[in-house]
């Protein structure tokens, strides 16, 4: 996607001199997000779930190029009912993993509309990763790994292929996602040579923050725990 809001802006140093990312997960309900973000933060995968209900939140510490970046990781509810309410993260959002899965046809064909909300609530200047997950329910795929590149390949987004149970790519999504950020928002700040090859994956993983923010409203209840990946 190009950014046509002139220079992008500087990340906020945090008090730890970490640079601070805040990352959105978005798409439709139960396409992995909450089971990346799990394998990413703590490289574990459950078959059991509750279905976020608003916002949930991580960070974690990685080292991209030489430089210590706090990835705020805001896991965001996919269900129509909360779209409004999730949407009023996007105005903050540095990045963000648009997620869908491979063995459901409509989570893709959904993308379009969650990549023009991006366009329209989120800055300029914030970086997107397009992410077929579920890779390892190959047998029962109807999204083909050409169809999702050709999508990304229009929007002039990354590109990957995932599984959150196998943790194939899962990693390696974050980071890259992370790397393009450090490009354009500190090394273009500060003049910093960065490493234009493969991303970088010397990722050190501090104690994680952990919490949710519960849009609900009054009354609203959690789903109850179901089998399968959220």
């Amino acid at each position: 996607m190009e950014n046509n809001g002139g220079q992008p802006r500087p990340l906020q140093l945090g008090a730890k001199g970490a640079y601070i990312v805040r990352l959105l997960m978005v798409g439709d309900s139960a396409c992995g997000k909450t089971s990346l973000v799990l394998r990413f933060d703590q490289n574990v995968f459950s078959t059991k779930f509750v279905t976020t209900i608003g916002v949930d939140y991580r960070d974690k510490m990685v080292k991209i190029e030489g430089a210590q970046m706090r990835l705020q990781l805001w896991d965001t509810a996919g269900q129509e009912r909360f779209r409004s309410l999730t949407s009023n993260f996007f105005g903050r959002a540095d990045g963000f993993v648009l997620t869908y899965d491979i063995s459901n046809r409509p989570s893709f064909d959904h993308v379009i509309g969650w990549m023009r909300d991006i366009k329209t609530r989120a800055p300029p200047d914030c970086d997107i990763v397009l992410c077929g997950n579920k890779s390892d329910l190959d047998n029962d795929r109807v999204v083909t790994y050409d169809e999702g590149k050709l999508l990304a390949d229009e929007y002039g987004v990354q590109f990957f292929e995932t599984s959150a149970l196998t943790g194939h790519n899962v990693e390696r999504t974050f980071t890259a996602l992370a790397t393009t950020i450090k490009h354009k928002r500190i090394d273009e700040f500060e003049g910093t040579p960065s490493i234009r090859g493969a991303p970088s994956t010397d990722s050190a993983s501090a104690a994680g923050d952990h919490r949710t923010v519960n849009l609900s409203s009054a009354g609203e209840k959690r789903e109850g725990q179901k089998p399968g990946c959220c």
